[in-house]
């Protein structure tokens, strides 16, 4: 098997993680697919999941016809098999619809899949590439994409495309003359405020980084309000934002130069009053879901197994981290339903795997775990749960995990398990499935996510308007 720390190199040059990853035995999962570990999920308004992915340059989508059971529909042809899945969002009107966009790996196109069309956007010229896309909705129902040039020189152009009601495209271009200027592809999220788009974008340049939110002005121009602003880290990869009430939320990876893995971590973004960045948790932003008051937003974080190998896991914080959630798996996509259910869409060993929260949220689970002591013996705690069992595993580099031992959950939430072995270079991990949901919580050792823990660290304010 090929080195998998290259996920999180590529999911900072813009593209998302596609690793394999252990899947608990006995685990009511559904799985969408055992063909590829790359996915995007979107919810339906009545909460019907659908979920996109590859097999090469194949591009499918998936839906829940019935529990345990997925309908795979092939959408065509890409045109190149290094794919990134940008996005994918459910239109109901006129009537139900699926887009998904998708992007060269590189930078080379970018692709919207809507019903059974596949439309290239765009095809980047001699020295010039685009960066991460985004799509979202409008307030008609009909798909957003927001994307940027990046030229060699550093100049960049950021574009919106848009569709009218006979599905012609139209295209919007929003910033001109190079500005700003970016030593990477700078990431766009269109988002819908107040019924009309806007689109964050962000940047690096060597003085200064930053995430901007462009909006419409009379006219037809577009203005500029700097919402993160840093000259020692920089946001980069895959933008996600959300509008919920007066506030504009937004999320991407942030980075410091010559980054380590101990450098990289999700960060969040308010353009209330404050204009607060907050450091959420070290790893890969993945997506940001309206949760009610504030987002929720879903991540992945790993541990390096041995030098060239490392074992994922999944995040998911809401708000600003008064709650966060550890689960067994890589991160592929996290939404919240209109009726406030959640559903996540993790990578595992057996492929992708989908589970569903009803409202209001997910289980309030949290797995501790000590070290495993000289006799070779574990214990720990699952907080929120009073039975069901805690599976070990040990992490094994280039090869799948072994269960190690199984121990039931005591009235109190104890666990413990005997057997293994005390050699501390050993990385085990324990998951719990949720007996409700199925859902496959799980505590990495290194990984620093529970429901228990606090809020996160406060960064620094955003400049004035642009």
């Amino acid at each position: 098997m090929h080195d998998n720390r290259r996920y999180v190199k590529l999911a900072l040059i813009c593209l998302a993680g596609l690793l394999p990853l252990a899947s608990t035995q006995g685990a009511r999962a559904e799985i969408v697919t055992s063909q590829t570990d790359q996915g995007v999920l979107a919810i339906a308004a009545d909460g019907t999941p659908y979920v996109a992915y590859t097999i090469g340059r194949q591009l499918y989508v998936a839906t829940r016809a019935h529990p345990d059971r997925w309908q795979a529909r092939r959408l065509g042809g890409l045109p190149g098999g290094r794919v990134l899945l940008a996005g994918i969002a459910v239109s109901e009107r006129p009537r139900r619809s699926v887009s998904v966009l998708a992007e060269d790996e590189q930078g080379a196109w970018v692709v919207l899949a809507r019903g059974n069309r596949i439309e290239t956007l765009a095809r980047a010229g001699a020295k010039s590439s685009f960066g991460p896309a985004g799509l979202t909705l409008d307030r008609r129902q009909r798909p957003a994409v927001a994307y940027a040039v990046h030229r060699e020189s550093g100049r960049t152009s950021l574009r919106l495309i848009t569709f009218d009601a006979a599905g012609r495209r139209q295209a919007r271009t929003i910033t001109r003359e190079g500005f700003p200027s970016s030593v990477f592809p700078p990431g766009a999220a269109p988002v819908l405020v107040r019924g009309r788009l806007h689109v964050v974008e962000t940047f690096t340049e060597a003085a200064m980084s930053g995430a901007i939110d462009w909006g419409p002005k009379a006219g037809g121009d577009w203005e500029g309000q700097f919402l993160f602003a840093s000259v020692g880290s920089s946001p980069l990869g895959l933008v996600g934002a959300v509008f919920l009430s007066s506030t504009l939320w937004s999320a991407w990876t942030l980075v410091s130069p010559g980054a380590e893995s101990q450098d990289i971590s999700v960060s969040l973004t308010s353009s209330a009053a404050t204009q607060e960045t907050s450091s959420l948790t070290h790893g890969i932003f993945v997506a940001i879901a309206n949760g009610g008051q504030e987002p929720e937003v879903g991540a992945y974080d790993w541990v390096d197994v041995s030098g060239d190998w490392r074992a994922y896991a999944a995040i998911v914080i809401a708000g600003r981290g008064a709650a966060r959630w550890q689960l067994d798996g890589r991160l592929a996509g996290y939404a919240i339903g209109r009726g406030g259910s959640r559903q996540v869409l993790l990578s595992r060993e057996s492929g992708l795997e989908w589970f569903r929260a009803p409202a209001p949220g997910l289980p309030g689970i949290e797995i501790t775990m000590g070290p495993v002591d000289a006799g070779g013996t574990v214990t720990g705690t699952v907080v929120g749960a009073t039975s069901g069992t805690v599976d070990i595993y040990h992490e094994i580099p280039h090869a799948p995990r072994e269960l190690v031992a199984t121990s039931p959950v005591a009235a109190d939430g104890s666990f413990h398990a005997s057997g293994l072995a005390s050699d501390p270079a050993n990385l085990y991990r324990a998951v719990y499935v949720e007996p409700r949901t199925g859902i496959p919580f799980g505590f990495l050792p290194g990984v620093p996510a529970g429901v228990g823990l606090g809020g996160p660290s406060p960064l620094l304010s955003s400049s004035p308007d642009a």
